[in-house]
């Protein structure tokens, strides 16, 4: 389908692709807006993740501990617990009956597209992906309101799940090992590539050294496999109290 020689079931693919790229901004900001646990000061974070599909960043979550208030400053560390919060949008763009698809639908609009493509001279056989989607797009609506009013955020504690406070206890004092193989740097190892299309994630682990605070940040299963029994337990729980799967 074409208007005016431009491909417009291009630009309609291009265009779900955007849409679908705005939850990460909006899941980033959701996550800064979750209350702290009342009574209690946060702590160092943990562990964090965010997981991608091929349309970008659609999940995050973080670990931290609590540890009950006590005076101005202090904190009485006999009185502590962590918490797992989550952040999604799970609506999609191509499933006509969520709000964002409804929202795609409404807003699609080839004749403005055609219009702002020809201002900015952009022949018709010009690849869309390789445009700028916030140029391509700009006149039409955004979709951060339909976005921001179907967020779903998850709380789960060590209190209502123990064995989160057993797997961060397994955890602790483990070692990793990686040997030093930094790309172009002499000969480079293989790294194994996740399937086409498959869930992407990337996973932070935050310690303590003797030299300072480091975040080991590992893509696929580099980190995801030491940090598996952790989240599997969170699972097992959310299960157990009626909210959706936490972050395995």
């Amino acid at each position: 389908m074409t208007l005016d020689g431009y491909n417009i079931v291009g630009l309609y693919g291009r265009y779900a692709d955007w849409l679908e790229r705005h939850k990460g901004q909006i899941i980033d900001d959701a996550m800064k807006a979750i209350p702290d646990r009342p009574g209690y000061r946060p702590q160092a974070q943990l562990v964090t993740y965010k997981k991608f599909s091929d349309y970008g960043h659609y999940q995050s979550g973080e670990i931290r501990g609590y540890c009950r208030a006590a005076g101005q400053w202090d904190v009485d560390r006999n009185d502590c617990l962590f918490v797992l919060r989550k952040v999604n949008i799970p609506v999609a763009a191509l499933d006509g009956q969520s709000p964002l698809g409804e929202f795609f639908r409404q807003s699609f609009d080839p004749v403005t597209l055609v219009a702002a493509l020809k201002r900015e001279g952009v022949e018709p056989d010009t690849d869309v992906w390789s445009l700028d989607a916030a140029r391509v797009f700009s006149e039409l609506p955004s979709p951060a309101a339909v976005l921001r009013a179907n967020i779903s955020a998850e709380l789960v504690d060590s209190n209502q799940c123990p064995q989160m406070r057993t797997e961060l206890s397994r955890l602790e004092g483990r070692d990793i090992a990686y040997a030093v193989d930094m790309t172009g740097v002499g000969e480079d190892g293989p790294v194994e590539a996740p399937a086409p299309h498959s869930i992407m994630r990337e996973d932070v682990l935050h310690v303590r050294t003797a030299k300072g605070f480091v975040a080991v940040s590992g893509k696929q299963h580099s980190l995801y496999d030491l940090l598996s029994p952790l989240y599997a337990a969170i699972d097992e729980c959310a299960e157990r109290l009626g909210a959706k799967p936490s972050p395995g």
